[in-house]
């Protein structure tokens, strides 16, 4: 089942992964977790994801997190506080920092967004 799963969100990516960003699949083992994001897809475009929820579940908290393969202290977050419904599409602003106590934000142009890396790094079902 983890490998249809892997293999789905593989498919379900392939044709963003041509324009530049690698998106990574989930390596989490945990079922409810993998159920919970089954059916959500995303992209990243001009430093906004845009997040589809076509899962079975209403999403309490989602985060997507990034990091670039050739800075290696770049680190981004989109976080969806507010949840998504089933069906709904949301945006919002990707927020990249570098190194772990810096709040100061980096400005798009001065990232590689061929190189990034993106993956659901959390995801909650709402109440």
């Amino acid at each position: 089942m983890n490998k249809l799963l892997i293999f789905s969100l593989f498919l379900t990516l392939s044709p963003f992964m041509a324009k530049s960003q690698t998106y990574k699949a989930p390596t989490s083992t945990n079922k409810v977790f993998l159920a919970t994001i089954k059916g959500i897809t995303y992209t990243y475009q001009n430093g906004v994801i845009t997040v589809k929820n076509n899962g079975q579940y209403n999403i309490g908290v989602l985060r997507i997190s990034a990091e670039s393969a050739e800075d290696k202290e770049l680190y981004g977050v989109a976080l969806f506080e507010d949840g998504l419904d089933k069906g709904q599409t949301q945006k919002t602003t990707v927020y990249f920092t570098r190194g772990l106590d810096n709040e100061k934000e980096i400005p798009l142009k001065e990232i590689n967004t061929d190189k990034l890396v993106f993956w659901i790094d959390k995801a909650t079902r709402a109440q």
